[in-house]
């Protein structure tokens, strides 16, 4: 089912369901949203950063950054499943509340019922205006967070809980321009505290870590791929290409096109 909502920090791209065949396996690779497959019934497993996990009913698994993940449908009991591909700040809190992460992808709920019975609504609204999806979206995020095994604590954290958080945000968001701005209304607090848990966790600036990923990340797309550096800009967040090689060029002390160069395989 293809679906799409935005809202002002949330945006959904698809909604679907799968009965799949004994056996059934997929792979995604490079991924810059949160997809997050529910199983309904039947057994599967699914591989993530080398960790292999079996899954059945009331359990869910999350893909999402550069490696992706592999997934297989029991050859006795094939799953079925749900999926939901998002992103924005709104899904990256939803996610850090039932701590479904890249290091804790799994999911399980004490409630299955509830659950499959949101995403059969959500399944069944395809024809509804916008509103309707996104108000029975919310519902089933809701509900997930209700009956969640694994529960956070979303208005005490840690330092480090914060600036991975923040970390976070940067990485799936490293296409876009992030502005120090950004990460303090995603995160709910202020610049200044903001400035002292990167300093003490860090040792630099929340401004100065966003552009030492962005540039690292540039310097990985212009050593594997061949896109020109105007498309690297773009890529990282910066719609000038200009700026972005003056601003290459004074942190890394060479162009990009002669990084390329000397670093390329």
């Amino acid at each position: 089912m293809g679906v799409e909502f935005i809202h002002d920090s949330m945006s959904v791209f698809e909604i679907g369901s799968q009965k799949c065949e004994p056996g059934h396996e997929w792979s995604i690779g490079y991924i810059d949203r949160y997809l997050i497959h529910y199983v309904i019934s039947g057994k599967g497993k699914f591989i993530c950063d080398n960790k292999e996990y079996e899954l059945e009913r009331g359990n869910a698994f999350l893909i999402t950054g550069e490696k992706g993940g592999y997934y297989q449908a029991d050859f006795k009991d094939p799953w079925h499943y749900m999926w939901i591909n998002i992103s924005g700040g709104m899904a990256e809190k939803f996610l850090y509340s039932i701590a479904l992460s890249r290091k804790t992808p799994i999911y399980k709920t004490t409630n299955p019922d509830i659950i499959e019975k949101c995403f059969f609504e959500l399944l069944d609204s395809k024809n509804e205006n916008s509103f309707i999806i996104s108000s029975i979206f919310f519902k089933l995020m809701g509900e997930m967070l209700r009956y969640s095994e694994i529960k956070r604590e979303t208005d005490k954290k840690s330092t480090e809980e914060y600036v991975n958080m923040c970390k976070n945000y940067i990485c799936v968001n490293s296409y876009r321009k992030i502005s120090v701005k950004d990460l303090c209304s995603y995160i709910g607090i202020e610049h200044s505290y903001l400035y002292r848990l990167f300093k003490s966790k860090e040792k630099m600036s929340p401004y100065e870590y966003i552009i030492d990923y962005k540039i690292k990340k540039a310097k990985q797309l212009l050593t594997e791929t061949n896109l020109s550096i105007g498309e690297v800009a773009n890529s990282v967040g910066y719609g000038d290409a200009l700026a972005f090689s003056k601003l290459f060029s004074k942190r890394e002390k060479i162009s990009p096109s002669e990084f390329r160069e000397k670093n390329q395989n």
